[in-house]
């Protein structure tokens, strides 16, 4: 009789199921963290909120280079890393259009060139990865926020909402795509300044499939992506790019690392007046994820047709910013247009928005100074001293004041006496002055004439005994046969009682005698005199 052989084919079919399932590789993922935006005016990886022109259209490559995208490290650490994935050479060929200025829709067909990488064994597979695969289709979208839909010639805040949709075209074995169809809503913030440099934050969802890779658990992530575009060469349309992109795990299994791809990247840009914005850079992932690369470097070609309002608004942005217009008040000194005479300068409204002068230095501005060219000096008032030449006359800014219906010379007038002698020995060459009275109308004439003498003669006394000369002096009344103004009112009255100092001419030979010294050496004598006159006036200098 035949040996029975059932009970050992449970055994067998249950040691091959267990081989089966010890040998099954691991479920693979999209490893590609270089996912470009296809407008010209987006920063590579992270996007900017204005939509593309109505009606205008963007296409073009992406080539992208990563070194070990995708590297395990053994738990023993002594064999080192393992790059499942060494390097990949990647092509994104996109396409973009714009509608109404509100919409934007493109499309992105990625496709792995080339790669390679060490032997898949360890993750249940013999062989290197493949080299070339198709990735996943994705799709773009991004609309402009109501209230924050920036021009293309506009700076400013702007945002948009944005969402990418990824179908499962690519070749998973290849970790190429996700297996499955992914989809990304997102929001954009950014600012644009005046001088064109661009600030720019992105940030949403990923849903992704749940997946166990080598023990790490990935699944649905959260991207951001913070950049900046600076204008190097505006006129010329060469520009800087800085940004970091990246994506947030929000799955892990207990006691693992969070999974945080990122990069940081550079790159310059040109736009070109062909329509050719070309773009190129490179960086450095943070090592925070299996899938991050050490290092990337990425190149484009986008182009946009001439003529459209895309293009037009990208030579625009070439364009320097127009100069503000001058200021209405560039001293902002408060005058304004043509009533400042001096535009770039602060000056006061009074003097016509000039700064203030001071030719005598005197500390009071020339505007207000009615002597601009002679110092007040400690007693003088409105910039004038209180005694100062002017002409053939010593000028006195206060009139000499006496006690009523006398010759004696009230104490406030000293000062003014104290300065005519002052002005007297600053001019050594002033060769005698003539001490003018004259008085009011009220009263009779030989009374004003005889008091306007003894006043006359009472300053000279004053002055000689300040310290002038006697020979330099003389004194004359003239009563009321000079007025100045009008008797009939007081204030006339009080312009007409006066003294005056008139600046006798130089003469050649002896001095004649002064007129006071004549008339009193013919009293001395008791000669008869002819009754009084008023004297002609002396001439003054023109």
């Amino acid at each position: 009789m035949k040996p029975s052989r059932t009970p050992l084919l449970p055994l067998l079919l249950a040691l091959a199921l267990s081989t089966a399932a010890h040998a099954a590789p691991d479920a693979r993922f999209n490893i590609q963290v270089f996912r470009p935006s296809g407008a010209p005016q987006d920063l590579v990886m992270v996007t900017q909120s204005r939509p593309l022109s109505h009606l205008s259209v963007s296409a073009g490559p992406y080539f992208s280079y990563s070194l070990n995208p995708l590297s395990l490290v053994p738990k023993d650490g002594d064999l080192g890393s393992i790059s499942l994935v060494g390097n990949r050479l990647q092509l994104d060929v996109m396409a973009t259009v714009g509608l109404f200025d509100w919409f934007e829709v493109g499309v992105d067909m990625p496709l792995v060139l080339l790669q390679g990488g060490q032997n898949l064994e360890v993750i249940g597979t013999e062989g290197p990865v493949e080299s070339f695969a198709l990735g996943d289709l994705r799709l773009m979208g991004k609309v402009a926020i109501p209230g924050f839909r920036r021009s293309a010639e506009g700076h400013g805040w702007g945002a948009s909402l944005t969402l990418n949709v990824s179908f499962p075209t690519g070749v998973q074995e290849a970790f190429a795509g996700d297996g499955e169809l992914t989809w990304a809503p997102g929001l954009v913030l950014d600012y644009r300044f005046e001088s064109g440099i661009l600030l720019a934050f992105n940030g949403g969802f990923w849903k992704r499939p749940d997946v166990i890779f080598s023990g790490v658990q990935l699944g649905d992530m959260a991207p951001f992506g913070l950049g900046t575009e600076v204008p190097l060469l505006r006129g010329s349309g060469v520009t800087a790019l800085g940004m970091v992109n990246g994506a947030f795990g929000l799955k892990k299994a207990p006691g693992q690392e969070r999974q945080i791809p990122a990069e940081l990247l550079i790159g310059l840009r040109w736009y070109s007046s062909l329509g050719l914005t070309f773009t190129f850079g490179g960086g450095l992932g943070c090592g925070c994820s299996l899938a991050s690369p050490n290092l990337s470097f990425f190149t484009s070609i986008l182009w946009v047709p001439a003529k459209t309002r895309e293009w037009e608004a990208i030579e625009r942005f070439k364009e320097p910013p127009e100069p503000p217009p001058p200021p209405v008040d560039p001293d902002f000194d408060g005058v304004i247009g043509e009533r400042d005479r001096c535009p770039d300068l602060a000056g006061p409204v009074e003097n016509s928005g000039c700064p203030d002068t001071d030719a005598d230095s005197d500390g009071v501005v020339d505007r207000i100074d009615k002597c601009p060219d002679v110092p007040q000096g400690k007693r003088g008032r409105d910039g004038c001293p209180l005694a100062r030449t002017s002409g053939n006359k010593i000028v006195i800014l206060e009139q000499v004041n006496f006690a009523t219906d006398q010759d004696v010379i009230l104490s406030e007038s000293y000062p003014v006496l104290e300065e005519v002698a002052r002005v007297m020995e600053e001019n050594p060459k002033m060769d005698r002055i003539l001490i003018e009275g004259h008085t009011d109308s009220r009263a009779s004439d030989q009374y004003n004439l005889d008091l306007s003498k003894r006043r006359a003669a009472s300053v000279k006394r004053f002055l000689i005994e300040t310290g002038v000369a006697a020979e330099r002096v003389c004194s004359q009344g003239y009563g009321r046969s000079m007025p100045l103004a009008d008797n009939a009112t007081e204030e006339g009255m009080a312009l007409n009682r006066r003294v005056e100092f008139t600046i006798q001419p130089p003469v050649d030979g002896p001095r004649p005698p002064c007129p006071d010294d004549v008339e009193a050496a013919s009293k001395k004598k008791g000669g008869k005199r002819p009754a009084p006159k008023s004297p002609a006036p002396p001439k003054k200098k023109p």
